[in-house]
């Protein structure tokens, strides 16, 4: 017995020590086993909350395409924080994933990521956004040193869309007025000063150009004011919140109804629109807003990549099954681009991946249409241009791109796309 206790004594000892000796064993693992930290600044709860789900649904089954052929032999891990749509969240979540040394991040909103900039630009992470913020981003630190890469279209670019909507379908129809409100906060300021741009190209007539705080809650008098002038359409630059009050104080007013509103590309979400109104369709044909191009219209200008895209995604969700959501497409993208960098410059550091990011996304090089084929040119010794799902993602000397953009009608009560316009559209008239 006392021979079996010993026994038992020693293996324990024994456990014990392997147990003490495990993190260190797992401390000094070859580099190019561990994973490589990459941050999703997600926007789980707040206003833009809904637009999420779906978009993380295609991140988690691009990540995972990733994984099974990792870059560098090293699989990528996320980091995921909430910036719960707001500045100070977005803040908060640039430390948090600078601090998890993260090697290059995707998400964001406007706002979030004007305010996140000192912060990204002292971790220098390279961050990937459907959010472009304001033609202003070009001219930070962070736009200058190649920190900020948008996979969609700028606010520059989206907004252009209000002017060539107006020439080729309002004014055709009669429409000479347009009325132009927002509120102060920057993403909602910017976004009416380069639809006014646009609309003044055209020859619209702005007869109501208003400001109001972002923290207002009622409008009557505005609304007022704004319906005194009689104007064809409106513009409505503001958070969902303030949207929503608006429109429901409009609806609940005796003023006409039959009016068009022109809102920005992330607002509003149906369901706010169906809080406000009374009857489902109450909206129909009278709310119109830019978005990426999404579905066969898309496919028609990125071609094979989105054919893979849609097919691994419907390999989950299903035949037929589509992204909820069209800045999806552009968070594929970037998850894709970031994973090729790494594989091209040889290292997972944010310097390295900042400065191969447009080399892997542009020409000169053999286009490639997958995170899978890239790989494989790669290690060939090829040079790559990946084309994006979202769009062709030649990244500009300020890290944006002129992806097919289009036009948004609120039918049936969900916004449907009713007209796209080229990317070849878009920097013409952006060039006027």
């Amino acid at each position: 017995m006392r021979k079996k206790g010993l026994l038992a004594l020693s293996g324990s000892i024994c456990l014990v020590l392997i147990l003490a000796v495990l993190p260190f064993i797992g401390a000094c693992a070859p580099e190019e086993e561990a994973p490589i930290k990459i941050g999703i600044a997600a926007t789980e709860t707040g206003d833009i909350a809904p637009w999420w789900p779906g978009c993380w649904d295609l991140g988690k089954i691009t990540i995972d395409l990733i994984n099974e052929d990792p870059p560098l032999g090293r699989p990528l891990e996320a980091v995921i924080d909430d910036t719960e749509s707001t500045p100070e969240g977005a803040i908060a979540t640039a430390n948090y994933l600078g601090g998890q040394e993260v090697v290059f991040a995707v998400g964001y909103d406007s706002d979030g990521l004007w305010a996140a900039l000192d912060v990204i630009e002292r971790f220098g992470t390279p961050t990937f956004t459907q959010w472009s913020g304001t033609p202003k981003l070009d001219k930070t630190d962070a736009g200058k040193n190649r920190l900020l890469f948008r996979t969609c279209a700028g606010d520059t670019v989206m907004d252009t869309l209000y002017g060539l909507y107006w020439e080729r379908v309002l004014a055709p129809q009669g429409y000479e007025k347009v009325a132009v409100i927002y509120a102060t906060d920057e993403a909602s300021r910017d976004s009416a000063l380069c639809a006014i741009d646009a609309f003044e190209k055209v020859g619209a007539e702005i007869v109501v150009n208003k400001e109001f705080p972002p923290d207002q809650a009622t409008f009557s008098r505005i609304l007022a004011e704004t319906f005194a002038e009689e104007p064809d359409a409106i513009f409505l630059g503001c958070s969902v919140e303030q949207g929503s009050i608006v429109l429901k104080e409009w609806w609940d007013s005796a003023l006409t109804k039959d009016i068009l509103w022109l809102v920005p590309d992330e607002w509003p979400t149906p369901e706010a629109v169906e809080a406000v109104t009374p009857a489902p369709g109450a909206l129909d044909n009278k709310m119109v807003a830019p978005n990426p191009a999404s579905g066969e219209a898309l496919e028609e200008y990125v071609g094979a990549s989105y054919d893979i895209m849609m097919d691994e995604f419907q390999k989950v969700y299903g035949a037929g099954a589509e992204p909820e959501h069209a800045f999806a497409v552009n968070i594929y993208d970037a998850l894709i681009i970031g994973a090729l960098a790494i594989q091209a410059a040889g290292e997972a550091t944010p310097e390295a991946i900042s400065e191969y990011i447009p080399k892997v996304a542009g020409p000169p090089g053999v286009k490639v249409y997958s995170y899978e084929e890239g790989k494989k040119a790669l290690e060939e010794g090829k040079e790559i241009d990946y084309e994006g799902a979202g769009s062709l993602c030649n990244f500009d000397e300020y890290g944006s791109v002129y992806p097919p953009c289009g036009m948004y009608m609120m039918i049936d009560g969900k916004f449907q796309q009713i007209l796209v316009f080229s990317p070849e559209e878009q920097a013409e008239f952006v060039a006027r």
